[in-house]
């Protein structure tokens, strides 16, 4: 990304920073940057393994956005090139004309990668990636929207004491890490969505409900509500936890269910909380609104009609997913400062989002070139400029589509749609 580029979006920034501002011509993108990014160095998620890793990874990634807040953020680095796939396994799934696409995003526990299908959750080692469990037959929750970014299985989620969490069509079940045993399961509730977790209260919100629960089962609260349409993990820390609903966002008390605060929004993207501040993303920019009433700290706009979604929080960053009505998607590089946000990138993405980040990189899932031939990839943005250092390319028919990684210290996992989960590292 050159000089140029980088200073036009410094001082662009100022000129967007307040809502209602006129859209630059036309439906296109505010970012200047027409073309794909370029990946200095690329591995194939079918490249032959190398071996299982010394030792276990460190880092956690118990979530598809990292963490209860959904900041996507994980505070450790990403392999440096030359990349190396380490281990591939091929789970087993459900097929549809011979072909399977429902595998969900891979979660990570203290050793074993957790993946779930419309049938049962799978557990492979994360040392080795040999298959170590499949759960009984569990109706996991599925997506109501069809993306190709977004797995059509929700991802399990690893809870206080280990145990893998999962959504499911009529509620939330509970199964033991070391065999995938179910410990409990509670129903009543529908299509609930991957749960988050608040110290050892866990929250299950369902089409219509909101629950919460100690960490063996047994219920504290319940509250009415309805939900919208896309089925992702709450946003919770603390005393609080927000929630998508078919109006807008409400905030609840995690200790008792109570009321704290709503508002109407068009929302496009899984809240996040940080700092005391929850960041929604939609129609509207990125608006940050003070997490315990729900005040505006401020907005931040491209321009009318440019959504910004697919937020990804770091403590010194937002990045965010500008999507003109009638042009490829441009990612957005965002420094937070006392009185709001500020461009310091951005770069084409196509039809691609933003998945995790770190303090050196930020992730996406796009493709490097245009045309039917052209392959779904994982890339790595430098967190500094918008470059590009190296990139997982995926294949061409759907069941190799890649799925969110799970970001880990010094190397990342990745499923695809068929259900290939495969473990990366810095090459040998």
């Amino acid at each position: 990304m050159d000089e140029a580029r980088r200073d036009f979006l410094r001082k662009a920034g100022g000129i967007f920073a307040a809502a209602g501002v006129t859209a630059i011509a036309g439906c296109s993108s505010s970012c200047p940057d027409s073309g794909r990014p370029s990946a200095a160095e690329t591995i194939a998620i079918d490249a032959t393994p190398t071996g299982p890793f010394e030792s276990v990874p460190g880092g956690h990634w118990p979530t598809e956005k990292g963490d209860a807040a959904n900041t996507g953020f994980a505070n450790t680095t990403v392999p440096n090139p030359p990349l190396s796939v380490r281990w591939s396994t091929q789970l087993d799934i459900p097929t549809e004309d011979g072909v399977g696409v429902v595998a969900s995003a891979p979660v990570v526990g203290t050793d074993r990668v957790f993946v779930a299908d419309p049938d049962r959750v799978h557990a492979v080692s994360l040392l080795s990636g040999e298959l170590e469990w499949e759960s009984e037959t569990l109706p996991v929750t599925e997506t109501e929207r069809y993306s190709t970014y977004r797995p059509e299985t929700i991802a399990p989620r690893v809870g206080p004491t280990g145990q893998v969490l999962v959504g499911l069509e009529d509620g939330l079940a509970a199964l033991d890490p070391a065999d995938g045993s179910v410990s409990w399961r509670r129903d009543s509730q529908e299509a609930v969505s991957p749960p988050t977790v608040v110290g050892e209260t866990l929250i299950a919100q369902g089409s219509d409900s909101v629950r919460a629960y100690e960490s063996d089962g047994t219920q504290l609260w319940q509250v009415s509500l309805s939900r919208g349409h896309t089925r992702l993990q709450p946003a919770a820390s603390g005393d609080i936890v927000v929630l998508e609903t078919d109006r807008g966002l409400q905030a609840l008390s995690t200790h008792t269910g109570e009321r704290l605060w709503s508002r109407e929004a068009h929302v496009e993207s899984a809240p996040v909380l940080d700092e005391g501040a929850c960041f929604v993303g939609g129609d509207e920019g990125v608006i940050s609104l003070d997490a315990t009433d729900g005040t505006e700290r401020f907005s931040y706009t491209r321009g009318d009609y440019m959504a910004l979604q697919n937020l990804v929080v770091t403590p010194d960053s937002v990045y965010a997913v500008e999507q003109p009505p009638e042009a490829g998607a441009a990612a957005f590089a965002l420094d937070r400062t006392a009185s709001g946000l500020d461009s310091r990138w951005c770069s084409y993405v196509g039809d691609g989002v933003l998945t995790a980040a770190t303090d050196g990189q930020v992730l996406g899932l796009l493709t490097l070139s245009e045309g039917p031939g052209s392959e779904r990839s994982l890339v790595g943005f430098s967190a500094d400029r918008g470059d590009v250092p190296w990139a997982v390319t995926g294949g061409l028919r759907s069941d190799t589509w890649l799925n969110p990684p799970a970001v880990l210290d010094e190397a990342f996992i990745i499923t695809t749609r068929g259900g290939q989960t495969v473990a990366i590292s810095g090459g040998e």
